[in-house]
């Protein structure tokens, strides 16, 4: 079995994906990219193989919101690497005008993505162990009235890592759950922003943006702090910041 840790990155054919593909590669982590975008998926893989080598990066094709997708992916990173220790769900949409594909795939990839996580590496399914790190977004704290939909998705992402890194699921399965929560980020779904939010037009360019570079040495942080159930802001003025439960809830507990 491979000494080298070895992920799973969803959305990883480019924009923030490919980043933290490349920077978990340059970490020694074997890595797995999932994207739906077979063409650019590929020619990614292909590029960081000639950089890396080809035993270090593979492409899954992978639909997030297909559980079929999913099971296929860690299958195949399974008969690679022979193991997973990471995952990343990473893969996004902004699509105002679809609301329901766009909650498919923000929220249901990454619901879709913890339940394989425990069934492929849970400790209760045999498995050793590992982390997942949810890529969420500020807009999974704050409203943005442009786009409703993508930020109920992010909402919902964060309340998904926190249920998850309770400690009653690490006691079972040894997973740590994490989120890390860009800011804008200079990507491609900036366009979409323009084209796809509920005001035809909009541009978010003139806002201080984060590189995708910067964003995924948020995954470092994140793995080496390791707090489970942990939300990681990611901004320019503040660099990176772990944001807890509103101080109103402090005293309140539901478990």
């Amino acid at each position: 079995m491979s000494a080298a840790p070895v992920a799973i990155v969803t959305g990883g054919a480019q924009g923030l994906g490919a980043a933290i593909a490349v920077t978990l590669l340059k970490k020694d982590y074997k890595v797995c990219v999932a994207d739906i975008k077979e063409v650019e998926g590929k020619g990614f893989v292909d590029e960081q193989q000639k950089i890396f080598g080809t035993g270090k990066i593979i492409f899954s094709v992978c639909d997030v919101a297909k559980e079929a997708d999913y099971t296929r992916t860690f299958e195949l990173t399974l008969e690679t690497f022979k193991k997973v220790d990471l995952l990343v769900n990473n893969a996004g949409i902004i699509f105002e005008q679809d609301p329901k594909t766009t909650i498919d795939v923000n929220l249901m990839g990454p619901i879709i993505g913890c339940q394989m996580a425990i069934k492929y590496m849970g400790r209760s399914n045999g498995g050793d162990g590992g982390i997942v790190i949810n890529t969420a977004s500020i807009l999974g704290f704050l409203p943005f009235s442009k786009l409703p939909a993508y930020c109920a998705s992010k909402h919902g992402v964060i309340g998904l890592t926190r249920c998850y890194g309770h400690p009653s699921h690490y006691e079972k399965e040894e997973i740590l759950f994490m989120a890390l929560c860009p800011s804008f980020v200079k990507t491609n779904i900036l366009e979409d922003i323009k084209s796809k939010s509920l005001e035809t037009g909009l541009d978010v360019t003139r806002r201080e943006l984060l590189s995708p570079e910067y964003v995924s040495e948020g995954i470092l942080k994140l793995l080496k702090d390791k707090t489970n159930g942990s939300t990681l802001l990611v901004t320019v003025k503040k660099g990176y910041q772990y944001i807890s439960y509103q101080e109103e809830f402090k005293d309140i507990t539901l478990e």
